[in-house]
């Protein structure tokens, strides 16, 4: 399934009203700015997902994150992404402003069904959620009646009216619906958006006859998302490559008994971490020595 987090970043941050709109009825475009502010969080965060919603009755902040993969505990890293945002609000002088999050899925594949936390002890508890928007439950139609432009790279992805509509069908009336718009390079974006994310439901083939290179090579969404697919090939490339050496050491300087070892390297996928046990591993003597050292290796990229 192809990457989908720099077509979806790139619309969210050139039509961000219309995210906002779509997840929240009522919502005015002219209420939605982006989050802005100097806090940059220790561990990795979404703040660039936030927006601010000047809603003249009740002011919040609409934290959006969508899913392209499946994460296993992913309750738990909304619940630090809303921490950090607090962090940033505090450190501020602005206090705990109230907080929407919202995940959206694109496939059913990455929704694992936990959305909910809890705890419980003598003086409280704990009860924590956020909105989810499943993409291949919701319609496609009312996206395109109010024209909320930045979602219709999703339309295919949608439900349509028409049960029985047919692949082609479902393409076709999705792309119509883009070509109505009179901008030129938005125009272009949103079908090389469009061809990107429909990569995780049709076929190659009818995706790429129906919205054809030519249409979408202009882009800069689509220029940035081959950009970036050809280093992760690269990156991933060398990852592999280091780990082969690495377990290759292993089995040669300590044989079977360092097979453990070697799968705690082949799950590692930091090509930084990977060449620092690399440099120094050498210097183990025995395999009690290069447990530490690759045990240190993790506790220091995990820090």
């Amino acid at each position: 399934m192809p990457r989908i987090d720099i077509p979806i970043k790139r619309l969210f941050q050139r039509r961000p009203a219309d995210w906002a709109r779509y997840v929240q009825p009522g919502c005015r475009e002219e209420w939605v700015r982006p989050y802005k502010t100097e806090y940059t969080p220790k561990k990795e965060s979404r703040l660039d997902n936030v927006l601010e919603i000047d809603d003249p009755s009740s002011p919040y902040l609409l934290h959006f994150e969508p899913m392209g993969y499946r994460d296993e505990a992913l309750p738990a890293r909304m619940l630090r992404y809303r921490s950090d945002i607090w962090e940033a609000t505090l450190a501020g002088g602005r206090g705990t402003p109230s907080i929407r999050q919202v995940v959206m899925f694109f496939y059913k594949e990455d929704d694992n069904g936990l959305h909910r936390l809890s705890d419980r002890w003598d003086t409280g508890g704990l009860e924590y959620s956020y909105t989810v928007i499943r993409v291949w439950e919701e319609r496609r139609q009312p996206v395109i009646t109010a024209k909320l432009v930045g979602l219709y790279p999703l339309l295919p992805l949608m439900k349509g009216d028409d049960a029985k509509e047919s692949p082609e069908q479902a393409l076709k009336k999705c792309i119509d619906a883009v070509q109505e718009i009179e901008d030129e390079s938005l125009r272009q974006d949103l079908l090389a958006a469009m061809a990107i994310l429909v990569g995780g439901k049709y076929p190659p083939d009818l995706v790429l006859s129906m919205i054809r290179r030519e249409m979408v090579m202009e882009s800069p969404i689509f220029q940035e998302w081959v950009r970036e697919e050809r280093a992760e090939a690269e990156a991933r490339g060398k990852v592999e490559a280091t780990q082969d050496a690495i377990c290759k050491y292993l089995r040669r300087r300590f044989g079977d008994a360092s097979a453990g070892l070697q799968q705690k390297v082949r799950e590692m996928t930091s090509l930084e971490v990977l060449d620092g046990i690399m440099e120094e591993l050498f210097a183990a003597n025995t395999l009690k020595e290069a447990r530490v050292i690759i045990g240190e290796s993790i506790n220091k990229s995990l820090q």
